[in-house]
């Protein structure tokens, strides 16, 4: 990695003044620059990284972030970096959680702090300026970056610091994401990584400036770009930005600047695919084009999944535009199994400049997922079994009828209380571990949405052998579906839908009842008429006979033979319980 740095200061008014090209020499308010700890296990972080885009978007050209990747939650990541680590064990003793972060390296805050620091530091007057330009050599892998830093007024320390954070774009990589923050970061089963920091040019602290009011700095840095950078390979050297920044001793800083590097034409950095709505079947796509180039943009073509398109946009110079692509909309198709995923491909072809000319453009495809559910074409009735996880009462079950978006029935019982995570494997071991069946028969048919939902955002799962919590949907031709999870492979979320295409006619009727399901028996005849005969290889302690309502019409102790004559006809439920726990099996009374 080759560094060559100029550093030019001086205290003398007029000589430094001549030198000057670029950086304004009055008083300019401070700039913003935010540094996030942050990390791949971390499930809230993306919320973080939102918040951070929201705040630089709001002081467009005044403010930055810097995602430092350090601490637990960024162990074996491959993204922590020396000089990460450095910041990070300034602020350590601070730090209570992640994400959190320093602005203008103050105090360590949560993240929902940050935007109200950021104003108070934009109404602050800075006592130095910066100003930053450079060029980009995509053959030589060079960059050559001018600097300039004025005093406007001193500083409360005599030695200051100036240095250059390389940080690195579109990374696509791991993240735990809690709550699917940041949607436009996610790209199927990856996120998309910005503004990492990868490294700092003038060490971790950089070097020493004076910092006396007239005091004019002048620097020169050339920097190649090596194929990877602390173990990250760098592939396509724009993803790279450059943050010029001047400190007080290791905190405090007191200004900052991005380098402007003007590109030879303009990018095509990301396509998002967004649901149109909470239970739409039509995904709409969004692409995101940057001109750093010097042109002002007036059309650009795109190919999309193979047709060239052009869209007239409004693109100056330094400056971003997110273009509306064509939408997609999913179709029933009646297939047992309609895989419902997709994938949009979409290359920058060409743009138009303000002179009319047109310009040919060679980059790199940028795609998006969607979609990502199967439908399942089924016919009732249908046995819903649950194996919750350890938080209970975060835990919830939603019908939804998918054509109007509402819900037919919500399923979230008060005896799904919180238990703990237990280290066991299976939930018959742990202490009022349960399974939970709620058999269902929507009144008409069409397409449903089966939505398993938690609270906390961190999905369902936590038994070690990745069987026992989980959904299981039967109904009278066999399973449906079976998607167990565990401890390790519980997937992340706070809703995490099935979609049934329903097609026939049912009673309407909703049962909840409680399983642990560990306990084999059986029952015979089924149908019966007058007595039900129940054997069991374990010893019974109760036997319960429940209606389709729920209601418990029986109750009876260690009995293998039950006069069934009285209840009228219909479907019931067996409930056998034993020491180990509980089974049960449907029977049809005539």
């Amino acid at each position: 990695m080759k560094k060559v740095f100029t550093l030019f200061a001086s205290l003398l008014l007029v000589g430094s003044l001549m030198a000057q090209t670029i950086v304004s020499t009055e008083v300019q308010k401070r700039n913003v620059l935010l540094e996030e700890f942050t990390g791949v296990g971390c499930g809230y972080c993306p919320d973080g990284h939102a918040r951070a885009n929201a705040i630089c978007e709001q002081y467009a050209g005044h403010a930055w972030a810097i995602n430092i990747h350090a601490g637990g939650y960024a162990t074996g990541s491959g993204y922590t970096t020396p000089v990460g680590d450095g910041i990070h064990n300034e602020f350590y003793s601070q730090i209570q959680g992640y994400p959190c972060g320093v602005v203008n390296r103050g105090a360590v805050q949560d993240r929902g702090a940050w935007a109200a620091t950021a104003a108070s530091i934009r109404n602050e007057d800075a006592i130095v300026n910066i100003a930053a330009e450079g060029t980009m050599d995509a053959a030589t892998r060079t960059v050559t970056m001018h600097i300039e830093a004025y005093y406007t007024g001193t500083s409360t320390q005599a030695t200051n610091y100036f240095n250059v954070a390389v940080v690195q774009n579109n990374i696509l990589g791991q993240q735990s994401n809690y709550g699917n923050y940041n949607a436009d970061y996610i790209e199927g089963d990856q996120y998309r990584h910005m503004h990492m920091l990868r490294d700092l040019l003038c060490g971790q602290w950089g070097m020493e400036i004076a910092a006396t009011q007239g005091t004019f700095v002048d620097t020169t840095i050339i920097f190649t770009v090596p194929a990877a950078i602390n173990g990250l390979a760098v592939e396509d050297i724009s993803d790279l930005d450059f943050i010029a920044f001047v400190t007080e001793s290791h905190r405090n800083v007191l200004n900052a600047q991005k380098v402007f590097i003007p590109a030879t034409a303009p990018k095509l950095t990301k396509v998002l695919a967004a649901q149109a709505g909470d239970c739409s079947l039509r995904y709409d796509f969004t692409a995101v084009v940057e001109n750093y180039t010097l042109e002002n943009i007036t059309s650009v073509t795109l190919n999309v999944d193979g047709t060239d398109m052009t869209f007239p946009v409004n693109l100056p110079s330094n400056s971003v535009v997110e273009i509306a692509l064509p939408s997609f909309s999913f179709e029933v198709s009646g297939a047992a199994v309609q895989n419902c995923n997709g994938v949009k491909t979409v290359s920058l072809v060409s743009y138009v400049n303000a002179e009319g000319q047109t310009n040919a453009v060679s980059g790199a495809a940028k795609t998006a997922n969607y979609g990502g559910f199967n439908i399942y074409t089924v016919a009732g009735p249908f046995r819903l079994r649950i194996g919750i996880d350890g938080w209970g009462q975060e835990c919830g079950v939603q019908f939804i009828n998918q054509a109007t978006c509402s819900v037919e029935w919500t399923w979230h019982d008060a005896s799904w209380t919180n238990i703990g995570p237990q280290n066991a494997q299976r939930i018959s071991q742990l202490y009022d571990g349960r399974y939970y069946v709620r058999q269902f028969n929507p009144a008409t048919p069409g397409l449903y949405i089966l939505r398993m939902t938690d609270e906390y955002g961190d999905g369902w799962g936590w038994t070690n052998d990745n069987t026992t919590s989980g959904v299981w949907l039967s109904n009278e031709s066999g399973e449906i579906i079976s998607d167990p999870w565990g401890y390790s492979n519980g997937p992340s979320f706070t809703n995490y839908d099935y979609y049934l295409n329903v097609t026939s006619t049912g009673d309407g009727n909703v049962v909840g009842i409680e399983d642990v399901d560990n306990v084999s028996f059986s029952i015979y005849p089924n149908p019966a008429t007058d007595r039900l005969t129940i054997e069991s290889s374990e010893a019974v302690s109760e036997i319960n006979i429940i209606d389709m309502t729920g209601r418990t019409v029986m109750t009876l102790g260690a009995e293998n033979s039950v006069n069934v004559s009285s209840l009228a006809a219909g479907v019931y439920v067996v409930r056998v319980a034993t020491a180990n726990g509980v089974g049960m099996q449907k029977f049809v009374k005539e």
